[in-house]
């Protein structure tokens, strides 16, 4: 690490005569904020959002509106690692797709060494493929994964004009303070007991595509100090190969560490077709039970992921018990 991290500061000691820094936009939201928790930071950081936080630190936190042309130049300097962790529900698709024009124009304009831009494995929509690689073409079928892919799209665009960048593709980040696997929890500690039973016997072994946040956290830090240029490479950073990522392992797992008796009767063994047909009748682009996001790419590349999906599970549900 001390290697690639002197590396990235030459860079910027070359470019601009100051220490380069590693800049985290959207830190506010959960994989950010989940960052800025882990600590041991490869380089100094600035952590930008439209609006940090109640106490946030001086000199950390900075404030910067992605829809304002030029609200980032004023951050950015040379040398600087970029990771952009920006998507907003709560605007539309194209102002998704302005923010990011506006991050790469930013990123051009300051002469940044590199951007991670953090997507999502969704962008593969309706695919045939049982494993899913990064190669795999993808057919988007809703507008969130339509937009994400566009989004995609705009950073290897900006790859081909001469910003070095990559993209990561986490499945369904889980821990502490996160939206994945809440909805399951309130069930579990709240919900009708036939309907989770029912549930429960329907969804069975189906893959459930969780990955620890602090897989995604470090797959970030160990593609941002990569020696070589990222050329616009795209990276699953999934845990889809761990015999525990199955709604059945998961369920049992997250009950136990929310401190609820396991069931008295075993769930009923559905055939995984009947839960392929009603997925596909509700719409779902990922409607194979069994269908894999392929993480063997960056596993090449030397990653090793700190923690599992029981881990993972644990922690999160110790978190709301």
């Amino acid at each position: 690490m001390a290697g690639v991290t002197s590396w990235l500061a030459s860079i910027g000691r070359r470019e601009s005569g100051k220490m380069p820094h590693l800049v985290i936009l959207g830190a506010s939201g959960f994989l950010g904020r989940s960052m800025l928790a882990a600590g041991n930071f490869p380089m100094p950081i600035k952590a930008v959002s439209r609006k940090p936080p109640e106490g946030a630190q001086p000199g950390i936190w900075h404030a910067a509106d992605l829809l304002v042309p030029g609200a980032l130049d004023p951050l950015l300097g040379a040398g600087d690692v970029v990771c952009n962790l920006v998507y907003s529900a709560s605007v539309s698709g194209p102002e998704n797709i302005r923010m990011v024009d506006n991050v790469i124009r930013a990123c051009f304009n300051a002469g940044v060494a590199r951007l991670i831009h953090c997507s999502t494995a969704m962008v593969a929509g309706i695919v045939r493929q049982q494993r899913v690689l990064e190669s795999t073409t993808c057919r988007p079928r809703t507008v969130y994964e339509q937009t994400k892919l566009t989004l995609e799209q705009r950073v290897l665009e900006a790859v081909t004009k001469g910003l070095d960048a990559a993209i990561l593709r986490p499945t369904a980040i889980v821990g502490p303070g996160g939206q994945n696997l809440l909805k399951l929890t309130r069930s579990l500690q709240g919900g009708n007991t036939v309907a989770s039973y029912l549930r429960a016997s329907l969804f069975g072994r189906r893959a459930m595509h969780v990955v620890p946040v602090q897989n995604v956290i470090q797959a970030l830090w160990h593609v941002a100090q990569m020696p070589d240029r990222l050329s616009g490479d795209i990276y699953h950073v999934s845990s889809d190969d761990n015999p525990a990522n199955n709604f059945r392992s998961v369920e049992t797992t997250l009950a136990k560490a929310l401190g609820l008796p396991p069931r008295r009767i075993p769930p009923l063994p559905v055939p995984q077709i009947v839960l392929s047909l009603l997925l596909r009748l509700l719409g779902r682009s990922d409607a194979d039970p069994h269908r894999i996001y392929d993480s063997r790419k960056l596993l090449e590349t030397g990653f090793v992921p700190p923690q599992t999906v029981r881990g993972a599970v644990e922690e999160f549900g110790a978190s709301l018990r």
